[in-house]
């Protein structure tokens, strides 16, 4: 299960428990239920962190406070794309538009990452089963293939031997080195878990032409433009100044790049500039938010052209979603699978060939 970063690791919430949160929380506010009494009714109804959290906001707004002040006391329970969502919503006052939008793009970073382990669990038998007969070949057939290099050749076959050598010292390896590669794939595995939530994010660069629509990375990017697409939708619907809105978009997208390119904006607007081109606002931003900006328009029109673009990254998205189900599995069998094959055969017949090599020498 995929943790959310937090400051600390006992508050740790996972993204599942923080999608459920924020899926009840947008029902609560779509049905008119006020939040303080509905997320009481909540805390004991959904399971681990997320329940505890949701009886502290109940406890907390029933004491007066409000939702923006509870989250900037609790930065290290909450994640900060969470956060940044909610102060969207609550500044546009579309809180449950906003939550949606962010379900919406997590929920499906989780069925990628699904996708993902049901792709790999093929390959890791191929390479497992591959692994110990390497280590069979390497203790047992070299050696016999060295000796009988050596009886009818009469020569010492020096590639022999230095895969003789490998099997000799495989008591000091053969375990230690699945076991580095075992913790490498669960780091690489809990880190990609957090690239939607953790403080900064995961950089996630915006796909080529030639890759567009297929895989994790694309799913995953067109995914955070359709939540910055949306919520600044909702902020420049409800009338919020400009630089505000691209600020509070892109850390509610939670990737790096568009929150550098943002703040560079919200500089700029404050200065007086003008951009009366998209080349002059920074490359990190999509294209049609960058030609917004820079013709102009009026209000509805910005919320029209926004709310479109966001529907377009959403079905990008669950098209590139589509693909790496398809292909993900297909690659990593061929390409992972197929290499710990070939490494087997040739360990297999390479004594051989080396054999009949020198019995052929005159």
């Amino acid at each position: 299960m995929q943790t959310v970063g937090t400051g600390q690791s006992n508050t740790a919430i996972t993204l599942d428990q923080l999608i459920a949160l924020n899926d009840e929380m947008a029902a609560l506010i779509r049905a008119g239920v006020p939040l303080e009494q509905g997320l009481k009714a909540l805390g004991g109804d959904l399971p681990g962190r997320s329940g505890k959290l949701a009886e502290m906001l109940a406890d907390r707004m029933n004491a007066g406070e409000s939702l923006s002040q509870i989250l900037s006391d609790q930065e290290q329970r909450f994640p900060p794309v969470w956060r940044a969502v909610v102060e969207a919503g609550l500044r546009s006052g579309h809180l449950a538009a906003a939550m949606e939008s962010l379900s919406a793009t997590s929920r499906r970073i989780a069925d990628l990452r699904k996708i993902v382990a049901a792709g790999i669990v093929y390959p890791a038998i191929v390479v497992t089963l591959a692994y110990l007969l390497l280590l069979f070949l390497l203790t047992w057939l070299v050696p016999v293939a060295l000796q009988a290099n050596l009886e009818l050749a009469g020569s010492l076959d020096p590639l022999l031997a230095a895969l003789q050598w490998l099997g000799r010292t495989a008591r000091w390896w053969a375990i230690p080195l699945p076991l580095a590669v075992a913790l490498v794939c669960g780091a690489w595995w809990r880190w990609s878990g957090q690239a939607l939530w953790t403080k900064g994010g995961a950089r996630v660069s915006r796909p080529s032409r030639r890759f567009r629509g297929i895989g994790f990375r694309n799913a995953l990017w067109m995914g955070r433009m359709a939540t910055f697409s949306e919520v600044m939708a909702l902020l420049v619907r409800e009338q919020v100044p400009l630089g505000d809105a691209v600020v509070l978009a892109a850390e509610a997208s939670g990737d790096p790049a568009i929150i550098s390119a943002a703040r560079q904006i919200a500089d700029s607007l404050r200065r007086g500039d003008v951009f009366l081109k998209y080349d002059d606002l920074p490359p990190a931003l999509p294209p049609l938010l960058g030609w917004l900006l820079s013709a102009g328009g009026r209000p509805d029109d910005l919320t029209d052209a926004l709310s479109r673009s966001a529907a377009v990254y959403r079905t990008r998205a669950s098209r590139a979603a589509r693909a790496a189900a398809v292909y993900l599995p297909i690659s990593l069998t061929v390409f992972v699978g197929g290499t710990a094959t070939l490494l087997c055969a040739l360990v297999t017949f390479l004594p051989i060939v080396r054999l009949y090599y020198h019995l052929a020498l005159p």
